[in-house]
C-alpha cells in the first residue's frame, strides 16, 4: 500500500514537471497605439522591443495604384493626420482615390491621437505592407507573426475598396510575393488574416492561400451562428473583449478554434481573460503584458 502511494506521488510529480507551459499570443493592436503612432513603422518597430509580443496586429486599405497600405480607414483621418479639411474628410482624402505618392504628402504621427495622451509623437507617413517586412527584415529584428485585417464592408465597395474577391486577390498576391522575398522568415506560416467581412474571409479561403483565418466580431458574439452563416469555421474567432465568457471559450476550444479578444488595454481586464481562459490578448498597450500572470 506504502509503496502504491509512493508510486501515485512520484507519477503526480511527473505530470507536474512535465506539463506543457502554456502560451499566449500577445499582440500589438496597430502596432503599440497608446505609445506610439497607429499603424506606423516607428510603433510596429517599438512594439517588438517588447519580448512579450508575438504578433503585429494591423489593418489594410487599398490605394488608387493598388498598393496595399497599412490603415485603419480608407481616408486620411482627421484625429490624426495633420493639415486635413474635416469637411471634406472621407471623400477629398479617400485612400482608394489616391496615390500612394499623394497619400506620403501627409504626416499622421506628429499630431498625435486624442485618446492616447502618453502617446509619442513623431512625424509618420502611412506605410504600404511591403514597408513594414522591409523594415524589419533591414532593422535584423526578430520576425513576429502579423494579424492582418481586411477593412472591407459592402457600402464601401469600389467607393473606399476593391470588392472582395479583388480586395482578396490583391492580398494573397502580395504576400506571395513577400513569402518569396523573405523565404527566411516563413511568413505564410506567421500570417493570420482577420476581417468583419464574412465576404473578405470567403474569398481568401478560395484561394487555398496557407495562413490562418480569424472572424472579428463587435456586437453580439454567437459563434455557432456566425461560423454557419461564413459557411466555415476559421482558425481564431476575435470578439470585442467584454463579450467573452466562460461558455464561449468552452465552446470554441472543443472545436479547436483560439479565442483572442479585442482591445484589451487594462491589465485586471486581461488578467481576467487570461484567466478565464482565452488563447491570446490584443492591446494598445503592449507594455501592459508583462504584468500578466499565466
Amino acid at each position: 500500500m506504502k509503496h502504491s502511494i509512493l508510486v501515485l506521488i512520484g507519477c503526480i510529480l511527473l505530470m507536474n514537471c512535465t506539463r506543457p507551459e502554456r502560451t499566449l499570443d500577445l499582440q500589438g493592436h496597430r502596432g503599440a497605439r497608446g505609445l506610439y503612432p497607429e499603424n506606423s513603422l516607428l510603433g510596429f518597430e517599438k512594439a517588438l522591443e517588447f519580448p512579450e509580443v508575438s504578433t503585429l496586429e494591423l489593418d489594410l486599405c487599398v490605394t488608387a495604384d493598388d498598393g496595399l497600405i497599412i490603415s485603419h480607414e480608407p481616408w486620411l483621418n482627421e484625429l490624426i493626420c495633420a493639415n486635413i479639411d474635416s469637411s471634406q474628410e472621407g471623400n477629398a482624402y479617400n485612400l482608394y482615390k489616391m496615390t500612394y505618392d499623394s497619400i506620403l504628402q501627409f504626416d499622421c504621427g506628429s499630431k498625435g491621437h486624442p485618446d492616447f495622451t502618453t502617446q509619442q509623437r513623431a512625424s509618420m507617413n502611412k506605410p504600404l505592407l511591403k514597408e513594414l517586412f522591409a523594415m524589419i527584415d533591414k532593422k535584423g529584428v526578430r520576425w513576429p507573426n502579423f494579424n492582418i485585417e481586411i477593412k472591407s464592408h459592402r457600402k464601401g465597395d469600389d467607393i473606399y475598396h476593391p470588392r472582395p474577391k479583388n480586395f482578396a486577390a490583391l492580398v494573397v498576391k502580395t504576400l506571395n510575393e513577400l513569402n518569396e522575398a523573405y523565404p527566411e522568415a516563413d511568413l505564410l506560416n506567421k500570417i493570420t488574416i482577420q476581417s468583419f467581412d464574412l465576404r473578405a474571409l470567403r474569398e481568401v479561403r478560395k484561394t487555398a492561400l496557407q495562413v490562418r483565418l480569424c472572424l472579428l466580431v463587435e456586437h453580439n458574439a454567437d459563434p455557432a451562428k456566425q461560423m454557419d452563416k461564413l459557411g466555415f469555421p476559421v482558425d481564431v474567432y476575435s470578439p470585442e473583449f467584454t463579450l467573452v465568457t466562460p461558455e464561449l471559450i468552452t465552446w470554441c476550444h472543443f472545436r479547436q478554434i483560439k479565442v483572442i479578444p479585442w482591445t484589451v488595454n487594462e491589465v485586471d481586464d486581461m488578467q481576467k481573460l487570461v484567466d478565464m481562459g482565452v488563447d491570446g490578448i490584443i492591446s494598445d498597450y503592449p507594455n501592459r503584458f508583462a504584468a500578466l500572470v499565466y
